[in-house]
């Protein structure tokens, strides 16, 4: 499958489903981590949870800015930053509907 070929909506819309399956993920870390780690606060565990931090910022940049900035950087600017806005669009709509599933459930 050719990528310049798909539509900026729908690229905005995997980055922006990527990010949030990428987030998913490193929830269910955070929640099932207490059977992979002691219960009692140890130096290590706040050093795991920075560099974990540290690494997400990487990934999840790389989600939203990689590809824009791949086009910008091919003069392709107006395509750019509609995927971005569109990335930020759908992940605005996907923050809107797990609020809605918190309050729901």
């Amino acid at each position: 499958m050719n990528i310049n070929k798909l539509n900026p909506s729908l690229i905005g819309f995997l980055q922006a489903l990527a990010m949030a399956a990428y987030c998913f993920l490193i929830s269910g870390f955070f929640q099932f981590g207490n059977i992979f780690f002691p219960e009692q606060s140890t130096f290590w565990i706040p050093v795991l949870i920075l560099i974990l931090l540290v690494f997400s910022a990487a990934i999840t940049g790389t989600i939203v800015f990689g590809y824009s900035v791949y086009l910008a950087l091919n003069q392709r600017i107006k395509e750019a930053l509609s995927i971005f806005f569109y990335t930020l669009l759908y992940s605005l709509g996907m923050i809107g509907i797990v609020i809605i599933l918190l309050t729901v459930l």
